[in-house]
């Protein structure tokens, strides 16, 4: 099954595993995507083919909150099981749930007001089953 994450958080995926000096914002970034594959990774075998793209949108159109352009970060990825995440008639349902109250690292490239720093569905990420 195929799944999409659209997020005001900043999640770009650099590559930076380490704390170098000058590159602090990049290891930051990282740990924040490395957070969404863990979060993920908790019911699942998370597997993708490129990084999360960053694009300036309304939220609104993504099922977030907000009426102004913003920075969305979109990442697609799979899993091997079937409606992995579906209760109740909803198939990112058990999603919605392991991301509530999250926290994330503000402050990177995100235009958002990043109050408070957890993610939060419906207001700064947002989940839907592609196939």
């Amino acid at each position: 099954m195929q799944y999409r994450i659209h997020t005001l958080v900043d999640i770009t995926n650099t590559g930076q595993y380490r704390n170098e000096t000058g590159k602090e914002r990049a290891r930051l970034q990282q740990q924040n995507f490395d957070t969404v594959i863990n979060t993920i990774g908790m019911r699942s075998n998370i597997q993708y083919d490129y990084p999360p793209k960053v694009v300036i949108d309304i939220p609104e159109s993504y099922g977030m909150v907000g009426k102004s352009l913003q920075n969305i970060w979109i990442f697609d990825w799979r899993v091997e099981m079937e409606y992995l995440f579906l209760d109740k008639f909803d198939d990112c349902a058990l999603l919605k749930k392991d991301f509530t109250l999250v926290p994330y690292i503000a402050n990177l490239t995100e235009t958002m007001d990043c109050q408070p720093t957890m993610f939060v569905p419906g207001v700064n990420i947002s989940f839907e089953m592609l196939r």
